[in-house]
């Protein structure tokens, strides 16, 4: 394993199953998977989830939960908490998590699903979100969409394609976020505002190299998590998949000084 884990969200190809996607990952030869949980108990049951770890011989380093909805049926905090609960059972290091939504308290989701979330005793890392589209209603107060929003949150996970999507410099963002930096979702992004596009690494406008150099350089210890989609990947043909899996894995991997 490199010194940065380079992993591949399962999210990326959300309309294929769990064992399809693992296999993928493993052929590619990545270091890990991080698995997009979603509505499908095969992404939140944690035999099944070790079954594919030991079939594929790729770990789960990372667990996203549902964005706007629950797992379980449940409503998104008590998700979180049971998220860092599952995590802690099939021994996954981290959890990603969001932010309510602009205008609701974060304080009071910080000292309360956060914290018993964080209790568990793994990595739960605040995830900063995309503006809104221009012109639409939000408000910006605590939106956690900009960095100076996450200060003092503990452990974030930056997303690469939101920064884009939010009017941020990507590299301002990593120098302002650093120490609390836990976990990456790199994706490329055209800057269009308001627009969160997850572009294959290399075919938008961010400066991912130097961003990445800059994680390899600054002894970041987290991983670095593929999180794109489907089509831009050759979905639905499995050898374009693997095609163009495999040139965003060297991508990444180049640019992090692994070869």
């Amino acid at each position: 394993m490199s010194a940065i884990p380079v992993i591949f969200s399962t999210g990326s190809l959300y309309p294929f199953g769990l064992d399809r996607v693992f296999g993928w990952a493993a052929e590619v030869g990545f270091d890990g998977v991080e698995v997009m949980m979603d509505d499908r108990w095969d992404t939140h049951q944690p035999d099944y989830l070790n079954e594919l770890v030991q079939r594929h011989g790729v770990p789960i380093l990372a667990l996203h939960p549902p964005i706007y909805t629950g797992a379980w049926r449940l409503g998104r905090e008590e998700t979180l908490v049971r998220s860092a609960r599952l995590a802690r059972r099939i021994s996954c290091p981290l959890v990603v998590a969001h932010p309510p939504p602009p205008g609701l308290p974060l304080a009071r989701w910080m000292d309360g699903a956060l914290t018993e979330a964080r209790a568990e005793g793994v990595t739960v890392a605040v995830e900063n979100m995309p503006a809104n589209q221009p012109g639409v209603l939000q408000v910006r107060r605590q939106s956690c969409h900009l960095p100076e929003h996450l200060k003092g949150i503990g452990a974030v996970t930056l997303d690469t394609s939101h920064v884009g999507a939010s009017g941020v410099d990507l590299l301002d963002a990593h120098a302002a976020l650093v120490g609390q930096l836990r976990h990456v979702h790199l994706s490329d992004s055209n800057l269009v505002v308001g627009k969160d596009e997850h572009r294959l690494p290399g075919k938008g406008q961010l400066p991912l190299r130097p961003f990445l150099g800059a994680l390899a350089a600054d002894g970041y210890q987290g991983a670095v998590s593929l999180e794109l989609k489907p089509w831009p990947l050759g979905a639905p043909d499995p050898g374009e998949i693997l095609v163009r899996t495999r040139a965003a894995f060297g991508f990444v991997r180049g640019a992090l000084g692994g070869g």
